[in-house]
């Protein structure tokens, strides 16, 4: 781990049932997951470290039900599900957009002596400051390539970007109001 030749990648992912076990294409959170496994295993075998932090925060720690409920009133509001309206459903259902408290999750990444991570596998603004803010320096961020991301999740991915998460392209309000989920 304190060897600075060897690359550290590291995937830290807040779980989600509906798309990690059972295959939802709502959210990126599998294909997220399985490529920064993928990342993980190319560090390792460069001879470096992959490190996969499986954090228990379903549905952006508000709870399976709760993220369940968003689901179905994103899918039936008016117009559809839109990427303008992605994070108003939250508030409108949980009465918040995000209960995640991401300033502990690095301790994990502490504890096994990580001092600097290479190639950090995540767009969460939140989880990127909690990292540099608790000393670990962040060489590089990977967002998830276009390619893995299910069409029923580019609403999720647009409003993301357009929030601020990180990435090369932010979309304008005039794409996320073009974006729109798939019908019921």
């Amino acid at each position: 781990i304190d060897d600075p030749k060897k690359p550290i990648a590291v995937r830290i992912h807040d779980e989600c049932n509906g798309s990690d076990v059972f295959g939802s294409d709502i959210c990126t959170c599998r294909p997220y997951l399985t490529h920064g496994i993928e990342v993980c295993a190319q560090a390792a075998q460069e001879g470096g470290l992959g490190v996969i932090v499986y954090c228990r925060k379903e549905g952006r720690a508000l709870g399976e039900v709760t993220k369940f409920l968003v689901y179905n009133a994103r899918k039936r509001q008016e117009g559809g599900d839109r990427a303008e309206k992605y994070f108003a459903r939250t508030e409108c259902v949980a009465g918040v957009q995000d209960m995640r408290f991401q300033e502990l999750m690095p301790d994990v990444l502490h504890w096994l002596g990580i001092k600097r991570i290479d190639r950090l596998v995540s767009m969460s603004n939140m989880k990127f400051n909690a990292i540099v803010n608790s000393g670990i320096v962040v060489h590089d961020r990977f967002e998830i390539p276009d390619d893995l991301i299910p069409a029923d999740a580019q609403v999720e991915m647009d409003a993301k970007k357009a929030a601020g998460y990180f990435t090369d392209h932010t979309p304008d309000e005039a794409e996320l109001k073009k974006k729109k989920g798939r019908e019921l």
